[in-house]
């Protein structure tokens, strides 16, 4: 027998993870047998020989075990593979955030953008694979595409969540990786008035960087429910606003490489070494206000009628200003005499067998900018649905619902230059590893050495600022027939129904160079007005700062002067979609101990979508215009089989089966019908690039099997696996393409058919992975553990798909992907008093981010560790302060930094070397709450 060593043939840098993940695994799944090993000792000792029917809901707990209670309950449920958070009352999610809440469940995992959680990736799939609705309905994004950001709905509205791990023929605006369905209160749910009013302080611990700048602020929500007219009439609303101060400190490196390799040596720096050549600096201060309301109306007089009305509304405001530094020593950079970047002082580190220059002096750094930048964002959020449900003949149930969603998102930013007068030298001394660098550059605080302007990098102007809207709207209509059936032995009901969507989303652009008065003259920075800002975390002292819009029109002009990729971010796009379905719900005793329950369904979706967007082309001056526009689009229809079983087998024991056919809509920023598209004037044959208007989704057909074992209220564990086949995936190819449609500004083709840039439906491949989950309350374990309980979960992914397509980089990962996602919560709460502290972990992953002028970018994102903790107390029923709690958070315990790695190019080795280094510091809240 041939063995083989799992180790071999790994690289160091997947290898070096290894040992901790083993660890990690190794601790969830002794943590899991726990509850496995009381339930045996407890059956051992059990004395009656007659067995009684446990079930989940005998215990009353409240607080942090009432919302773990109600989590498992609604799992064990259900029949559909799903994950749950509950709140512990109303407006009381276990965190500060939603997407917090749900990045602990099993298989998710949140990314951290601004240094708060935003979006959420479900089994390794980025936020664009994810579907997202409220109270069922599917919602629109504040952002370009379809990745709804989760920081825009206020966790104190929010009363539960499940996420959908397996698809349901029923469920409409499902995602390809699993869909989140935030829920709001059912005001008829409650037995009276319910009266609640919650405040916090919130500070950051790096403080003030930026003059003018905060590190504190504050939350603050209220909610009231009532019930009138015997219990027929429901009214519940809630409000909620957050002011709260994020800090970053950042350390960048654009690229590394060894340019000897290209003929370009630079003198001092040792031969074929790499070097870092050219960085970054940055210090950011942003302040978010959000307010939101959430209001619902209940209607049900008799058992036979049932009426719900939800209206979401939210805004959202960020000011951020930002100080930065960036220079380039490349050798290809000269000054004014044709004098190139030289090293002295030249200290190397081994990476990988490669020495990479980690110390030393750069002198005459001539290319040295410094940016100030004002940077702002609102958005605005509105949904509302209206849900009737009629019941007749005790066999009939009719349901009817209506929903609008609509985003709205302008995004701003200004930034003006700097530069000193002269050539710097850069001492430094560089990581390969964890950690800020540090360097020191003579002059940062003295204003007679800096002038506005000078365009150090040559970029052809004194600063830049731009605008991007963003109006997203959505309108649904939906009918739904449920007939029970009586007479069968196996099927328990069916369901018919059909939902129709429209889609409307429009991206607007403008942009515009900003030029010093006075023919670009620099002015020198003592005649300007300035404060300072402290970059003491990499050693460089205070440096001048100063508020880009308030110099704006006093010394600058604007140029209207637009590029190419400017002009195609302005289009719109339009999707009809049109959803039948039907399905048979299963409920069966197969024999004297096993029920089968669950549902067999189909979905048929008919998809028109269109966009109407530009030709962008070079005008008589060889300035971008948009020359002409189109209008282009597709349409398709797709047949989606889905099957959820549920095996119980007695005593807590279930076996689920999924399997479905699911699709995902591609992203919509590349659905534009924009385009550089034409025809060559001398060969009269089409060719450009662009967007696809007639791009199809991303499908796949998915396969899950769950073991799952309950105990008791807050006790279970359970084994899920997973495999995903995409039949495509989007790759951006050069490809023969039809242009009928397409303007041709009046130059007549010999063929509608030519070459075309863009992205397309191409090879697919496989998604697949396991998951391992667990709760545990103490007194399964012990009685003198009665209080303490214990969250574990754990789960691996990989798959096969190459983001860039075949034969694209070996290095890229799938968006959104690491194979190691674990969290760990420990909690107590007993006699008033609750702790909580939440370890949550991910492994590497490429993650999608917003980036400048509007644009996205992937970045290869290191593993990370993130802990928050929790501590309160509820004051008793006999206390004269019956119904306040008090509350201390803290996220972000140990201030783990966000980390990026990059390649170097110019070797034949592939290492990896820092990229980008962040710290945002932790966020303390200490606050109230209080109930009536």
């Amino acid at each position: 027998m041939h063995h083989t060593n799992p180790a071999a043939g790994m690289s160091p840098r997947a290898h070096r993870h290894a040992l901790r993940k083993q660890q990690l695994a190794m601790a969830c799944c002794l943590a899991l047998a726990f509850p496995l090993a009381a339930q045996a000792q407890q059956s051992a000792e059990a004395a009656p020989a007659e067995q009684s029917v446990e079930t989940l809901d005998t215990v009353r707990v409240t607080g942090i075990r009432a919302a773990i209670a109600t989590a498992v309950e609604t799992k064990n449920e259900s029949t559909s593979i799903v994950e749950v958070v509950s709140a512990e009352d109303i407006g009381k999610l276990p965190d500060i955030s939603i997407a917090d809440s749900i990045s602990r469940l099993p298989g998710l995992t949140m990314q951290r953008v601004d240094g708060r959680a935003q979006v959420i990736h479900i089994r390794g799939m980025s936020e664009q694979f994810g579907g997202t609705l409220l109270n069922g309905r599917e919602q629109v994004s504040t952002g370009g595409s379809r990745g709804v950001e989760l920081d825009q709905y206020p966790a104190e509205l929010i009363n539960g969540v499940t996420v959908y791990k397996t698809p349901d023929a029923s469920l409409v605006g499902q995602g390809l990786s699993g869909t989140v369905d935030m829920q709001s209160i059912r005001p008829l749910d409650f037995d009276g008035r319910r009266i609640t009013f919650s405040g916090q302080g919130e500070y950051n611990s790096l403080g003030k960087l930026i003059d003018g700048s905060s590190d504190k602020g504050y939350r603050a929500s209220a909610s009231y429910v009532d019930q009138f007219a015997n219990d027929t009439i429901g009214f519940a609303i809630g409000v909620a606003r957050m002011d709260s101060p994020f800090q970053e400190q950042q350390e960048k490196a654009w690229w590394w490489g060894n340019p000897d390799t290209w003929g370009a040596p630079q003198a001092g720096k040792p031969a074929d070494a790499v070097a870092r050549q050219a960085g970054e600096a940055s210090l950011k201060s942003r302040d978010i206000t959000r307010d939101g309301v959430m209001a619902v109306f209940e209607f049900k007089p008799s058992d036979t009628f049932h009426s719900i009305l939800d209206v979401y509304h939210s805004t959202f405001d960020q000011d951020e200003v930002e100080n930065s530094i960036m220079w380039n020593n490349d050798p290809w950079w000269r000054d004014a005499g044709g004098n190139p970047v030289t090293y002295t002082n030249v200290g190397t580190t081994t990476v990988g067998g490669v020495p990479v220059v980690t110390s030393g002096t750069l002198n005459n750094v001539g290319a040295l900018n410094m940016l100030n930048e004002v940077n702002t964002r609102e958005d605005k959020l509105f949904s509302a649905g209206w849900a009737n449900t009629i019941k007749w003949g005790d066999i009939y149930t009719l349901k009817t619902d209506l929903s609008y969603s609509r985003a709205e998102s302008t995004r701003s930013t200004l930034e003006l230059q700097s530069a000193f007068g002269t050539p710097r030298t850069i001492d430094f001394n560089l990581q390969t590893g964890k950690g800020f660098n540090s360097f020191n550059i003579p002059g940062l605080d003295d204003p007679t050495q800096i002038y506005l302007g000078m365009d150090a990098m040559g970029w052809g102007r004194d600063g830049r600022t731009d605008v991007a809207s963003t109006e997203d709207t959505l309108k649904s209509g939906r009918i739904e027939l449920n007939r029970l059936v009586e007479s069968s032995d196996f099927l328990r009901s069916y369901d018919v129904g059909v939902n129709v969507t429209r889609r409307n989303k429009d991206r607007d652009y403008v942009a515009y160079y900003v030029d010093l008065k006075n023919g670009r003259t620099p002015i020198r920075m003592d005649a300007v007005p300035h404060g300072h800002a402290s970059m003491d975390f990499i050693g460089l002292g205070n440096v001048i700062n100063f508020n880009a819009r308030d110099l704006l029109g006093r010394f600058y002009d604007l140029r209207y002067e637009a590029s190419e990729n400017d002009l195609m971010k302005n289009y719109g796009i339009e999707e009809d979609i049109k959803t039948f379905y039907a399905k048979a719900n299963i409920d069966l005793d197969m024999t004297d101990t096993i029920r089968l329950r669950g549902n067999v369904g189909v979905q048929y979706v008919r998809s028109e979508q269109s966009s109407t967007g530009p030709t962008v082309a070079r005008d008589a001056s060889n300035d971008w215009v948009i020359a002409g526009g189109q209008t282009i689009g597709a349409s398709y229809g797709d047949i989606l089989p889905s099957m959820n079983l549920s095996a119980d087998f007695g005593d807590g024991l279930l076996l689920r089966f999924a399997a479905a056919k699911t699709l995902m809509r591609g992203p919509i920023e590349q659905m534009g019908a924009y385009t550089t598209a034409g025809v060559d004037v001398t060969t009269r044959e089409w060719s450009g690039s662009g967007g696809n208007p007639k791009l199809e989704p991303y499908r796949a057909t998915a396969y899950d099997i769950s073991l799952e074992k309950y105990f008791g209220p807050t006790t279970y564990a359970a084994l899920a696996v997973f495999y995903k086949s995409l039949e495509t995936y989007i790759y951006t190819q050069n490809v023969r393409w039809d242009f009928t449609g397409y303007d041709d500004l009046g130059i007549t083709p010999i063929s509608n058919w030519g070459n075309f840039s863009t992205p397309v439906n191409g090879s697919g491949g496989y998604m697949r992975g396991a998951e391992l989950s667990g709760a545990i309350g103490g007194d399964m374990i012990h009685p003198s553990l009665d209080g303490f309980g214990l969250l574990l979960n754990a789960s691996y992914t990989e798959s096969s798909i190459d983001p860039d397509g075949p034969g694209g980089s070996s290095t890229d990962t799938l968006p959104g992907l690491s194979k190691v996602v674990a969290n760990a919560t420990v909690y107590y709460e007993k006699h008033g008093f609750s702790a909580r502290i939440s370890q949550r972990y991910r492994d590497e992953y490429r993650g999608e981010y917003a980036s400048l002028f509007g644009d996205r970018i992937y970045q290869n994102t290191m593993a990370e560790s993130t802990m928050d903790l929790q501590v309160g107390y509820d004051f008793p029923e006999t206390s004269k302060l019956s119904g306040l709690s008090v509350l201390l958070q803290v996220n972000n315990v140990t201030n783990e930094p966000y980390r990026t790695e990059t390649t170097a190019g110019g070797i034949d080795q592939t290492i990896f070397l820092p990229s980008e280094y962040k710290e945002y510091g932790r966020q303390y809240l200490l606050g109230f709450r209080y109930k009536l």
